[in-house]
């Protein structure tokens, strides 16, 4: 880990508690056409930063836009939103019509302070946004079924912050949470109406284009 002194952990918790205020949970999806995958892949000190758009029905690829950028943020667990944040909003900006909805590889408010990398997109770009995690960074759950669909919620504190599911037939599952503007209801039917393979399209493509560029 690189040396943090530089940053007031405590400030941060402060500013993600400040923004999870901001979060809303209400559908703002009407009819989706389109569908936005958000990932970032590193080498040394530079992040290389693929936003694809993607046909919601037939999944083929509508956009993509890949950018390359310093980071000086270190990786602090619960932080990520001010580590990859930035370099997604700048990729987002260029695009010059935006999906329906975005595709985040992190969690939403499946986080301490509720407010993890999809909130953060969701919050400044005004688009609803999903959480897909490849890994669970809190609460647990009771392992779903092994056929495509099957979930099961993640409890933390007594609440439910998002759902283990299962995106393809005896695949592990991924764990998706609400970002902004949508239900994870929604978020759990987006999830699976994209998904041909464990990761939804949207997010496999922007994974491999990241890191094609840095190759």
């Amino acid at each position: 880990m690189k040396n943090t002194t530089n940053y007031s952990l405590s400030l941060l918790d402060c500013l993600q508690t400040y923004l999870a205020r901001k979060v809303e949970f209400k559908d703002k999806l009407r009819v989706i056409n389109s569908v936005g995958g958000c990932d970032v892949y590193y080498h040394n000190d530079y992040a290389y930063c693929c936003v694809c758009i993607l046909s919601f029905r037939k999944l083929y690829l509508i956009k993509k836009i890949i950018i390359k950028v310093k980071i000086s943020f270190p990786y602090l667990t619960g932080y990520f939103c001010f580590r990859e944040g930035p370099p997604i909003l700048k990729a987002i900006s260029k695009l010059t019509e935006k999906p329906d909805c975005f595709l985040i590889d992190g969690n939403g408010i499946l986080h301490p302070r509720g407010m993890g990398l999809a909130n953060f997109i969701g919050i400044f770009t005004k688009s609803p946004t999903i959480g897909c995690a490849k890994s669970l960074l809190l609460g647990h759950y009771k392992e779903p079924d092994s056929f495509k669909g099957s979930s099961s919620c993640i409890r933390y504190k007594k609440r439910t912050i998002g759902l283990a599911l299962r995106t393809k037939d005896n695949v592990k599952e991924v764990f998706i949470s609400v970002g902004w503007g949508i239900s994870l209801t929604k978020a759990k039917e987006v999830v699976l109406k994209t998904s041909r393979y464990r990761i939804p399209e949207p997010l496999r493509l922007a994974h491999y284009f990241a890191k094609t560029l840095k190759k």
